[in-house]
């Protein structure tokens, strides 16, 4: 089954000195498909896909993308990995253009001293392309565009080194709706394609319909599974520590969440 997994993670623990970050979480990304892992402020989730990716360590538990271990395959899984971080963790002061951030991921993976070849910056147009940002922003300093544009800018950055999986943490956190839309829908369609790709997100309403299952966590494990399993009132109400509703139409599922971060 391994083979067909684009992730598992089994009986994770990460420890930050005294403080136990994420206790005994464990959790399986079928491939291809979307998963979002949601939880409130602390709750593990950026820790959580860091240690996916490697960059932090963890104290107990195994990590494996596409059948191979995170500890003994740790480059070979990076060359793997499409990584969206926060964007306000993404410096901006450099004045670099959009379309050379993209350029930037393809000659930082050729090595030093690489010298962008005529296949090289036709990728990055049609990464532009892919994610519909306007052309007319392919040449505005990076720090000038929108923040839905700059959310384009670093998947098309993502996605120009033609990964199996995709992790984007936050990718819609001030990106306007429009912006949400398309984005959710090229998402969408990368799956189609055969990617894997994981989410995380405080508010799921926009995208739920989009989404094959869900990871909510506060340290531990709530719940995992379909979003109309997962997105229960009790589920939630535990995972977020007030009354949640839920609203279910049709095949999808909206949690009512008071706290701004639902």
């Amino acid at each position: 089954m391994s083979e067909n997994l684009a992730v598992k993670v089994e009986n994770l623990y990460v420890r930050y000195n005294d403080y136990l970050a994420l206790e005994n979480i464990s959790f399986f990304v079928p491939h291809p498909s979307i998963i979002v892992i949601m939880g409130p402020n602390g709750a593990g989730k950026t820790t959580l896909v860091k240690s996916i990716l490697k960059l932090i360590d963890f104290e107990k538990g195994e990590i494996s993308v596409f059948g191979l271990n995170v500890r003994e395959h740790e480059q070979e899984i990076r060359n793997l990995i499409g990584y969206v971080p926060q964007r306000e963790k993404v410096t901006e002061h450099i004045p670099i253009r959009a379309r050379d951030v993209v350029l930037l991921a393809k000659m930082i993976k050729a090595g030093p001293l690489s010298i962008p070849t005529k296949k090289d910056i036709l990728e990055v147009k049609n990464a532009l392309e892919k994610v519909l940002l306007p052309r007319d922003a392919w040449d505005k300093k990076f720090a000038e565009l929108s923040g839905g544009q700059k959310q384009k800018v670093l998947i098309a950055r993502a996605i120009v080194l033609k990964p199996k999986l995709l992790i984007l943490d936050e990718p819609f956190s001030g990106v306007d709706t429009v912006s949400q839309r398309e984005i959710m829908n090229f998402l969408s369609d990368l799956r189609k394609k055969g990617i894997s790709i994981i989410i995380v997100a405080h508010d799921i309403n926009p995208i739920v319909e989009h989404i094959d299952y869900v990871l909510l966590l506060n340290r531990k494990k709530i719940a995992f599974g379909k979003p109309r399993d997962v997105l229960t009132e009790e589920n939630l109400s535990k995972a977020y520590g007030i009354r949640v509703h839920v609203i279910v139409h049709g095949k999808a599922c909206y949690a009512i969440i008071g706290d701004r971060h639902a």
